[in-house]
């Protein structure tokens, strides 16, 4: 007799794993052979890949870049469904994403006959009733937060429990509890499993990371500018945000020249000096100036009272660190990611523009514009790898003078 249910949920980044979607969050829920909940477990997953429809599950590349992959706790996720039933509401999608993954890392998952489906069986326990919503609110328990594999493997348990109280013939649910067996398992060791909210910390700023972790170096590190850094800067900040990846570029260029966080935060102060003088080259400071000091001050950590100063004109003049980046008709700009804008029509946009829009990187590409700018997508590695810029959609706007 097999020890009672596992409820799992997958969040993925599309609907078809044969064509390179792939998981992005797994929960499993013990649920007893009674109906009680025993034991929960849920992690992000690193898909190696763009993230897909981010409107829909919520999760970052940047969070996701710190999860595991999943051939990192297959083993594991074996280990949870053996002896128990595995249960999702909509089976048949769950049994068919989870067997091709576990397939690729060579690791036992139960077939797809053997599964229990919530939705199929809700036309006998809650007829009229289909949707994960709307069968949760039939039982009185209301789904918040759907799309969070946790919050769906949750509901679905209920759900489960609410089917298992019923009164159904006890030997029917005999017979589903018996046919989970004793399946053979992986011997993997389990990894750390990442929850959403452990991922979506914040993480500590370039000038955190280098206090504490840049020891001075004798005879080294004299207060100079370094212009490489000063460069990478300039590019990174051309969309106005500064991703968890290109915090990290920063990062290792201080780390790898030994520049000391004190450095570092000159540098920045001499980048926003020279943009807030730009700025006031022709003795007006617009609302759009104003609200790009303020961005920026905020992002290279400048302390409040520095960048209120800035609504005056400063007495003196800074020399500009900017490398004054600019799109100019003919350059090759790619897009990748699930974009606000239909891709179609930023093609067109741009094609319009004089602009040579690509879906695919080539290294005479001029800018990649990136729906998620952590993107991991073959599109950003190659990227980083050619030292293209990678630009949010607001960026994009910005650069083709589209943004008010």
């Amino acid at each position: 007799m097999g020890h009672g249910f596992a409820v799992v949920d997958l969040e993925t980044t599309g609907l078809f794993p044969e064509y390179h979607d792939r998981i992005v969050e797994v929960a499993v829920v013990h649920v007893s052979r009674s109906g009680e909940i025993e034991g929960t477990w849920e992690t992000l997953v690193n898909p190696m890949r763009d993230m897909g429809a981010q409107s829909i599950h919520g999760i970052s590349a940047a969070s996701a870049t710190q999860a595991p992959p999943f051939s990192a706790i297959s083993g594991h996720l074996s280990e949870l469904l053996r002896g128990r039933v595995p249960v999702a509401h909509n089976a048949t999608f769950d049994s068919r994403f989870l067997a091709h993954a576990m397939a690729e890392t060579n690791t036992w998952c139960p077939p797809s006959t053997h599964w229990f489906c919530t939705m199929q069986m809700a036309t006998t326990f809650l007829p009229g009733h289909r949707s994960l919503a709307d069968c949760s609110s039939a039982i009185g328990e209301p789904l918040d937060g759907a799309h969070r594999a946790s919050v769906d493997a949750h509901a679905t348990a209920r759900l489960l429990n609410r089917y298992l109280s019923l009164g159904h013939d006890p030997v029917w649910w005999d017979t589903w509890v018996a046919s989970a067996g004793d399946w053979p398992v992986s011997t993997t060791f389990p990894t750390g499993w990442i929850p959403r909210e452990h991922a979506s910390a914040a993480p500590r700023s370039v000038l955190q990371r280098l206090s504490v972790q840049v020891a001075p170096v004798q005879g080294g590190d004299s207060g100079a500018l370094n212009l490489d850094y000063l460069a990478l800067l300039d590019r990174v900040l051309l969309d106005r945000h500064l991703s968890v990846t290109e915090a990290d570029q920063l990062f290792r260029v201080a780390e790898s020249m030994a520049i000391s966080a004190d450095t570092v935060r000159q540098m920045h102060h001499a980048y926003f000096d020279g943009l807030v003088t730009a700025a006031w080259a022709d003795d007006e400071l617009t609302d759009r100036e104003w609200a790009d000091i303020q961005s920026i001050g905020s992002l290279l950590e400048i302390p409040a009272e520095t960048i209120g100063a800035s609504a005056t004109k400063p007495a003196q003049s800074s020399p500009a660190y900017t490398t004054g980046f600019r799109l100019q008709p003919g350059d090759i700009v790619v897009i990748t990611g699930a974009t606000r804008r239909d891709r179609s029509e930023w093609f067109a946009l741009l094609t319009e523009l004089g602009y040579v829009p690509k879906d695919n990187m080539v290294k005479k590409a001029k800018l990649l514009v990136a729906a998620d700018p952590d993107s991991m997508s073959g599109k950003a590695k190659l990227a980083r790898d050619y030292g293209i810029p990678i630009v949010n959609e607001d960026g994009l706007e910005r650069l083709v003078g589209l943004m008010s």
